[in-house]
Formats: structure tokens, sequence, C-alpha cells
């Protein structure tokens, strides 16, 4: 990844920054997330600096090991990010895997197996395809055992009954 030098001088002009005079309040742009920003935020939360997240942490510990990952990050990454935007992002991939996992019994489906997260997959065309004509089938011969009804029986039918309705009153 980097050297501790290059580790040591990002955190000394993060807290320079932080240090200098208070900026007015700006609404910040969007930040436009990658696969590989994504796959480089969860292997070093996840991966390599898994341990400093692990067990009972402190409010200030668990501060400053976001801080470090931050700054790895933007190491790695080449770009500029706050703590929060990490911490956001973390969190919306651990909800929506979440989401996923719960959904599983739901839908009957077994997993992501080697779907991308955040991708939709379709089901293969050919299996997609039989499947909806086997249910085409199904309805037609459904519609088939129906017995035809004619209108005009219908109509016959529906003034006898009226008639004896009224008889009976």
């Amino acid at each position: 990844m980097s050297s501790d030098a290059e580790f040591d001088e990002a955190n000394a002009l993060s807290t320079a920054e932080k240090t200098a005079a208070p900026s007015t309040p700006t609404k910040r742009k969007r930040f436009v997330w990658s696969e590989g920003m994504i796959e480089c935020l969860l292997s070093l939360r996840l991966g390599a600096m898994a341990s400093s997240f692990n067990g009972s942490r402190s409010v200030a510990q668990l501060s400053a090991a976001w801080e470090r990952l931050r700054l790895k990050f933007a190491l790695v990454q080449a770009v500029q990010i706050e703590t929060a935007q990490l911490k956001n992002k973390y969190q919306a991939l651990k909800n929506k895997f979440s989401t996923i996992k719960l959904a599983e019994s739901d839908t009957g489906n077994n997993g992501l197996g080697s779907v991308n997260f955040d991708q939709s997959v379709h089901s293969d065309s050919s299996k997609r395809k039989a499947e909806v004509d086997a249910e085409i089938e199904r309805q037609r011969e459904q519609r088939r055992k129906k017995e035809k009804v004619d209108i005009g029986q219908g109509l016959v039918l529906l003034g006898d009954n009226l008639a004896k309705a009224l008889l009976q009153r």
C-alpha cells in the first residue's frame, strides 16, 4: 500500500487542515463511488484494519480508527474524502447486504452467488422463456376445462331466479 512516512505526512497535513481557520459551511458535492473504491473500503475496514474496529472500543478509539482508515483510503485511492462519507458508505453497504440476506428466505434465493454486489441479474433467458411458456399453457388448459356459457341461457336463468324471488315474497 504505502509507507509509514507517507502516512505520517498525510496525517500531518490532515491535522494542519483541521487546525486552520474555520471555513464557512458549504454544501459538499456528492461523492461518486467506483467499484474499486468500494472494494478498497471493504478490504481496509474488514481486512487490514478489522482489529482496530473489533471488540469493545470507546468512541474516541473508533473515531481514531475511522480517521486512520480515511487516511489510508485517501492515499490508496488518491481522493479527498471525509470520515463521515466513509462511515455512511460502509453503513449503507451493510444495510443493503443485510436486506438481501434477510430476503433470501422469503424469495427462495440461495444467496448472491457470483453476482457482484449492487447489481441485478436476470435469469437465463431460455429458462425464463420455458417457465413463461409453461405458465401460459397451464392457463389455457384451465380455460378449456371451464364450461362455455351461453349469454342467452344466462339471461333466462337470471330471469327465472328473479321471478322465483318475487313469488316467495
